[in-house]
């Protein structure tokens, strides 16, 4: 494998998603949201169903909650008991990364592979820096892997090894002429795979161009959902937004060719409104599934985030 020792934008280098720690130090939320009540954990009501767990329970006071009454121990012992919680200090969060093949492309600074890639290494050195559990899920035409959320980090340095090791394997592929894929995992395996490795109360991030959402997809988000919390960002590269310079362009997927002649304006226009209409409604479908949405451009400055 090419030695990816530099940010080339195609390789992903070999410490260009650790180096990012750097920049999570000093940007973005590093401490748990403050408390909004005695009973309230680190993080508020995004967090669906975690917060706070049991601790013991104890005999009734005047002025506990009744809600809290632990009618077990009540019974058994034949005194009112109450139950006591405190601040569950972890969450757990998942990192969804897509390197199937259309993540794979890019017509300037860098691929939109290396872009989530760089993104989803962000996400989690600040998830660490709160304190909370990092794992992952990656996917692609060919793999998929799993890593559970643990909060040390030499566990999450590992999980950003294999991803550099998997995304330049398939960039290897690509420049031997050897990129021929056999479908197994696609995106809609990945979410029902996320399904059951996320904990209840966990923060899923999902990096993804989403080309391959489809109604299966849209079930497995909307029940995701009911117990994590979902943010997605939206890979895309300014050729997919606008048609290049005038001019009569070859494209290809790798298996058909195309000819577009990007000097018709009506043409530009089909090219510019197709996208926005397409993005449209993914927006409405991933809003609908409860998922919060960011846009980043492969020409973006993660370091902004």
């Amino acid at each position: 494998m090419k030695q990816a020792t530099k940010k080339s934008g195609i390789w992903l280098g070999k410490m260009e998603l650790s180096e990012l720690s750097q920049i999570a130090n000093k940007k973005g939320p590093v401490t748990a949201p403050i408390n909004a009540g005695t009973l309230g954990g680190p993080y508020l009501t995004k967090l669906k169903g975690r917060g706070m767990e049991f601790a013991e329970a104890r005999s009734y006071q005047p002025g506990d909650d009744v809600r809290h009454i632990d009618w077990r121990v009540t019974a058994r012992t034949g005194r009112t008991h109450t139950k006591l919680f405190r601040e569950e200090r972890e969450r757990p969060v998942m990192l969804v990364l897509d390197l199937a093949r259309p993540m794979f492309f890019g017509s300037r600074q860098r691929l939109k592979s290396v872009q989530a890639a760089r993104i989803a290494a962000l996400m989690g050195w600040r998830a660490l820096l709160r304190g909370d559990r990092v794992g992952g899920v990656m996917y692609s035409e060919k793999m998929h892997r799993e890593f559970k959320p643990r909060g040390d980090r030499r566990h999450f340095l590992r999980l950003l090894s294999n991803i550099i090791s998997e995304h330049n394997r398939v960039v290897d592929e690509m420049t031997k002429g050897e990129w021929n894929f056999v479908s197994k995992f696609l995106f809609a395996e990945a979410l029902r795979r996320v399904r059951h490795v996320a904990q209840p109360g966990s923060l899923v991030y999902i990096f993804s161009d989403f080309s391959g959402f489809n109604a299966e997809c849209r079930k497995h988000l909307f029940q995701l959902s009911k117990h994590s919390q979902l943010e997605a960002f939206i890979i895309s590269d300014p050729l997919e937004k606008e048609a290049p310079p005038s001019g009569r362009y070859a494209m290809s997927d790798g298996e058909a060719t195309a000819w577009v002649n990007s000097g018709n304006s009506k043409t530009r226009q089909i090219y510019t409104s197709t996208f926005e209409e397409q993005l449209k409604k993914l927006e409405l479908e991933l809003r609908l599934c409860r998922v919060s949405l960011k846009m980043l451009s492969t020409v973006d400055n993660v370091n902004q985030i």
